[in-house]
């Protein structure tokens, strides 16, 4: 089995709109930078940088993965992140990768022994904390279900696997489903 890990990451000064209520623009871009880093060191310390895919529109992230050894992959456009992540798996299954685990960029919480509990499974899906949302995804290349990430996207999940044959896990752990979405989302202090 050749595992693959995508990260999508939208350009930080276009991140975690929802919060601006609760934060400046300068302060959410900083936040949404600290946990897509987090996240990464999390995923290389688990796999290592080959098994990486950062796809983005954010030529400063593609660079600092880049360096790290990781494969960075800039988004085509029109973009939106079901077709940045069609984009991301054609890549990897042309690089012969048999599974693919999408992961989120904005878990603040997460730490290798959630991967793990995603990876000892076939097909798994990792929900937000209302059971609502889609924080990681652990899919077969073949077949490979469709991305529908979006309003109520954890059931539409379950939906499109559950179509093409599999049968697919839920894992729950806090941090896959402490995502950062909202300023109730927010943890600690706020700068």
């Amino acid at each position: 089995m050749t595992l693959r890990i995508i990260l999508p990451v939208k350009p930080f000064d276009e991140a975690k709109q929802r919060l601006a209520p609760a934060m400046p623009a300068a302060a959410r871009a900083r936040l949404a930078e600290e946990m897509f880093r987090h996240v990464f060191a999390t995923v290389v310390d688990f796999a290592g940088p080959p098994a990486i895919i950062v796809i983005s529109r954010e030529a400063d992230v593609l660079d600092y993965v880049g360096t790290r050894g990781a494969t960075a992959l800039a988004e085509q456009s029109p973009s939106d992140l079901n077709g940045a992540l069609r984009q991301a798996s054609a890549f990897a299954q042309d690089a012969g990768a048999s599974k693919l685990l999408v992961l989120a960029s904005d878990l603040p919480l997460l730490c290798e022994a959630d991967l793990t509990a995603l990876a000892r499974h076939d097909c798994a899906i990792a929900p937000d904390r209302h059971g609502r949302g889609t924080n990681a995804l652990l899919w077969p290349t073949s077949p490979l279900p469709d991305f529908h990430f979006g309003e109520d996207s954890f059931s539409r999940h379950r939906a499109a696997a559950r179509a093409v044959g599999l049968d697919p896990q839920t894992v729950l752990s806090a941090g896959l489903a402490h995502d950062v979405d909202l300023p109730s989302d927010l943890i600690g202090p706020t700068k």
